[in-house]
């Protein structure tokens, strides 16, 4: 019996089943990592629990068209005598027990593709609704070109970058959750010929100065409405106040005076998980999702004060400037939560 527990997900509307004795973990897609020398029907890859696993798209699989990917779509992380893989689902729903049964009549078989018959062992129902059971052996490993017999071009362009190929409308908020999921997953980025490792960085502005922000340390992002907040009787200056943000009250913090930026209204909004509390940043803007090796960084210019080399971990080229990296952490702790700090 329990070769016929099946994970079912849904895909375009279609439901699959894989077994579900394969399955390791269901995980929000994360941020990839496209590889040159990747099969086309995989979209990239990352590091699941130090293991660097590829992510599957069947819409590339069966040689269907490619509409790319969601913020909202899951990776099913499979195993097989040692060999994982993520398979990306729009929707995931429960563990049932179906049985299978094949495909046998003529019509049907005789005007199925050769993807079909190689990857598919037969259709299931759920609540009424058909079940694409999938062989999850010859998914794996059946040769590419199998898959690619439909396909009139390869969608996603080997080595390529993962939004632009995968989520070109993802606005700065999706990438910074991708990204976000891809550090909690304990994602690195590999590139080829290369096991460098490099850090992520959300880039925002503070006056004329690009500022880089730990990922790791990031919840969200959002617009800031300056009529939300409420001041906090006789708190220093760098205390914006607090701010109702979807039903939490925040802390909102002032970085300009602690880095000595000209301060300006800010107009977005950074969460961030300091230990066990969030707070709110302001900036006056959100670029996007940065990565730098430790070989990119730059020591400190000579102009920077004793009191920023505190907090500050060195600046690397952006666009066509520089971007401080922040200690983040560091600086909330010894600037805003002192009692925190143990001499």
């Amino acid at each position: 019996m329990s070769d016929k527990q099946h994970l079912i997900f849904g895909l375009h509307g279609s439901l699959y089943g894989i077994s579900a004795t394969f399955v390791q973990e269901i995980a929000w897609l994360p941020e990839l990592y496209s590889l040159a020398t990747a099969p086309a029907d995989i979209i990239g890859i990352f590091n699941w629990r130090s293991r660097m696993v590829p992510v599957m798209h069947l819409d590339l699989r069966f040689g269907r068209g490619f509409s790319g990917c969601n913020v909202t779509d899951r990776v099913i992380v499979v195993e097989d005598r040692g060999t994982y893989l993520g398979i990306v689902a729009h929707e995931v729903f429960d563990v049932q027990f179906i049985d299978p049964q094949p495909l046998d009549l003529d019509l049907i078989h005789s005007r199925q593709s050769p993807i079909d018959r190689n990857f598919i062992i037969g259709i299931a129902q759920r609540n009424d609704t058909p079940v694409t059971c999938l062989d999850l052996d010859r998914l794996m490993r059946e040769p590419d070109a199998v898959a690619a017999l439909d396909r009139q071009q390869p969608p996603v362009a080997a080595g390529a970058d993962f939004y632009s190929q995968c989520c070109p409308q993802a606005t700065v908020a999706e990438r910074v959750t991708f990204a976000t999921r891809a550090i909690q997953l304990k994602t690195v980025v590999v590139q080829a010929q290369s096991v460098e490792t490099q850090a992520g960085v959300l880039v925002v502005q503070i006056g004329a100065d690009y500022i880089g922000l730990p990922l790791e340390l990031i919840v969200d992002v959002d617009l800031l409405d300056r009529f939300a907040i409420s001041p906090v009787p006789v708190a220093p200056q760098h205390i914006l106040g607090q701010l109702n943000w979807r039903g939490k009250i925040l802390p909102l913090l002032e970085l300009a005076a602690v880095l000595q930026i000209p301060t300006l209204p800010r107009q977005e909004l950074v969460v961030v998980q300091i230990n066990d509390l969030q707070i709110g940043i302001g900036v006056d803007r959100i670029f996007d999702v940065f990565y730098v090796a430790a070989s990119e960084i730059d020591a400190l210019p000579i102009s920077v004060t004793s009191q920023l080399r505190t907090y500050l971990r060195g600046v690397t080229k952006y666009v066509d400037g520089l971007m401080y990296l922040i200690k983040l952490q560091e600086l909330v702790e010894r600037e805003f939560l002192p009692d925190s700090v143990v001499a």
